[in-house]
């Protein structure tokens, strides 16, 4: 599941234009937003999601839908470093992160912390950046995430083939 959102999902979405309202289902072609950004690679790995009606919900609900009170943090105030030394304590794998008025992805590998979204600043698209070099990212105020993998009740979810975000 890590391996083909971050070797096969998220790659092929690099570059896709960014719209507030862009819903495309197909990298490369049209407008993404945010959120269907996130649901789209979720819903393409092979979870059973509706990735409208969670697209268009605040991060921190998508979160908890997907991931135990146990993998899930909040900070409010927090300095980047501060934040990405957390993120290394918590250990490798993938998250949902939902900050002031966005949401995407931290891949967290060894002493690496990158943040994958449909980015609404320039160059307004798809991009995966350093969490402590990302502009959204570092201004946001308030930042919650989810652990999607390692997730052992998610996974197996996923593949059972069963809904999640409901």
């Amino acid at each position: 599941l890590e391996a083909w959102l971050v070797d096969s999902i998220f790659p092929a979405w690099l570059g896709t234009e960014w719209d507030y309202n862009g819903t495309t289902q197909t990298p490369g072609e049209g407008q993404i937003a945010c959120g269907y950004f996130v649901t789209t690679c979720l819903r393409d790995v092979g979870f059973n999601l509706s990735r409208i009606r969670m697209a268009q919900q605040p991060a921190e609900l998508v979160i908890n839908a997907l991931s135990p009170r146990a993998l899930r943090q909040r900070w409010s105030g927090t300095s980047i470093d501060q934040f990405v030394s957390d993120m290394l304590r918590m250990g490798p794998g993938i998250y949902i992160v939902g900050l002031d008025y966005h949401v995407g992805f931290l891949v967290v590998d060894g002493d690496r912390v990158d943040f994958w979204h449909s980015s609404f600043l320039f160059p307004a698209m798809v991009i995966r950046e350093s969490a402590l070099q990302s502009p959204i990212l570092t201004t946001s105020q308030y930042r919650v995430i989810g652990r999607i993998a390692p997730n052992e009740t998610l996974v197996r979810k996923w593949l059972r083939g069963e809904r999640v975000g409901d």
